[in-house]
């Protein structure tokens, strides 16, 4: 194989090899969250699923490796900042890859101000328990947010370490509790049954269910593409990275549901479906309030976490567009000394700052704050996530060898990926949810349609603008 420098030109290059695998790891662990997936998905999932939860994370950790597939396709070929941006790009309409960088970049974007929300919440509820101090969640919000802002300018391998730093003490708490609770048998003993979907209220169909809000627990899996110019043996290392970020989350996940669902014992699928906390709940039944607070700790290390690997992510995709000048070229600026995208990383500050802000004046910052972001970031999730399954069909089809790759490996599995991730996004958008979320709604649609207009004005005015959009470091197979 040989390698195409496509961007060696480009004068503002982000800083290449300085990312290891372990580096990228974090990137792509630290968007999928695990630690604030486990505490707040098994209840939504024991809803359909009774206290077959941990059946229904297979299941969705098999549904997320189809579109994984189209992604390690990609990945395996094409390094670009820009991720789904770049793979859209090369394989649909220009507009249509303008679009993508356009929805990307909230996708990511969202989870800052959103995780930070989450964090505000977490650290007062923390800090008034354990000291008794009543200290407003925006204060820490904000504090997290130069904070956050401050790391991801510094450049991305100090990012990297602190992310790997949270994910290991948040999962560390979790894996803990959940190996205690194993131990001591849960509720009943342990149990295989679980596993079957018998103990679903809704059999077979509720698993199904309960698989499609598991596979929001691994969104984000992908994030490593984004810092793939930055990343030491780039062609390798993503997709390895990609791939071992699914394994271990769903490893994870398995392990904890299970934990919690004996936790709460078998035929109590509606107790767990009404907890608000489940994890906390099961901290102080089996252990003491004291691993409470810890499993608080967690939730706050997770969407701290969660919140500096989305930065990177949206900053990078951001850059890309600027780079490509579908966007104004200061957003391509690099940091003098760091190599960072320091402009478009000061833009998704403030811009996350004033949702802190709006958002703190009209709603609570969990969950009713925290759910109207996630409803958009979901949306914009999906919607990518199908198109990416499209776009490596599509790629597939227009090579004259199919890329050496039979239907079977090349079409079938991004089929599959396209339906998986379809179905949750067509449950997501109708029927049209009740106030105010259907507000939240309306400005995601609004925004995507702001995004396809101003991609047909930039081909208006310079129709060659828009062929920039595919650049990317690429393998070229002999």
């Amino acid at each position: 194989m040989s390698t195409n420098q496509a961007l060696e030109a480009t004068p503002n290059r982000l800083k290449d090899g300085s990312v290891s695998f372990w580096g990228a790891l974090a990137i792509s662990f630290g968007n999928m969250a695990p630690a604030a997936s486990v505490l707040f998905l098994p209840q939504a999932m024991a809803q359909y699923t009774g206290t077959a939860v941990p059946l229904a994370f297979v299941f969705a950790m098999i549904a997320s490796f189809f579109t994984a597939v189209s992604i390690l396709h990609f990945t395996r070929r094409y390094a670009s900042a820009g991720a789904a941006y770049t793979f859209n790009s090369m394989a649909f309409h220009k507009v249509f890859g303008f679009l993508s960088g356009w929805m990307l970049s909230l996708a990511y974007g969202l989870a800052l101000p959103s995780n930070l929300l989450v964090f505000g919440y977490f650290a007062q509820g923390f800090i008034a328990q354990a000291f008794g101090i009543n200290v407003d969640w925006m204060i820490f919000s904000f504090f997290a947010l130069i904070a956050v802002t401050v790391l991801v300018i510094r450049g991305i391998r100090a990012s990297a370490r602190t992310d790997l730093v949270l994910i290991i003490l948040e999962t560390s708490v979790i894996v803990l509790l959940s190996i205690i609770i194993i131990a001591k048998g849960g509720a009943a003993g342990n149990t295989l049954a679980v596993f079957l979907p018998g103990e679903s209220p809704q059999s077979f169909i509720g698993i199904i269910f309960g698989m499609l809000y598991g596979v929001g627990a691994f969104a984000g899996f992908e994030a490593s593409a984004t810092v793939s110019e930055e990343t030491k043996d780039r062609f390798r290392t993503i997709p390895a990275v990609i791939f071992t970020t699914l394994v271990l989350g769903g490893i994870l996940y398995v392990l904890v549901s299970y934990a919690i669902s004996i936790g709460y014992g078998l035929n109590h699928g509606k107790e767990l479906a009404s907890a608000t906390l489940p994890m906390s709940t099961l901290a102080t039944r089996f252990v003491g309030k004291w691993m409470a607070l810890l499993v608080d700790f967690a939730g706050m290390t997770s969407a701290l976490g969660v919140s500096l690997a989305s930065a990177n992510a949206s900053v990078r995709v951001i850059y890309s567009m600027g780079r490509d000048g579908v966007l104004p070229s200061w957003f391509s600026a690099v940091h003098h000394k760091y190599f960072t995208p320091h402009h478009a990383a000061i833009v998704l500050s403030v811009l996350s700052a004033l949702l802190l802000l709006c958002l703190g004046l009209v709603a609570s910052p969990y969950p009713m704050g925290f759910s109207y972001l996630v409803a958009a970031a979901d949306v914009l999730g999906l919607t990518l996530y199908v198109s990416v399954n499209l776009a490596w069909m599509r790629m597939w089809w227009k090579d004259e060898q199919h890329y050496k790759m039979s239907w079977l490996i090349g079409v079938i599995p991004s089929l599959l990926g396209v339906i998986v991730m379809g179905i949750p996004l067509l449950t997501t958008i109708y029927p049209i949810p009740a106030w105010p979320l259907n507000l939240v709604l309306y400005l995601t649609f609004i925004y995507i349609a702001i995004g396809i207009v101003l991609g047909f004005v930039t081909k208006k005015r310079d129709s060659n603008r828009l062929e920039h959009v595919d650049q990317a470091l690429s393998v070229k197979e002999m």
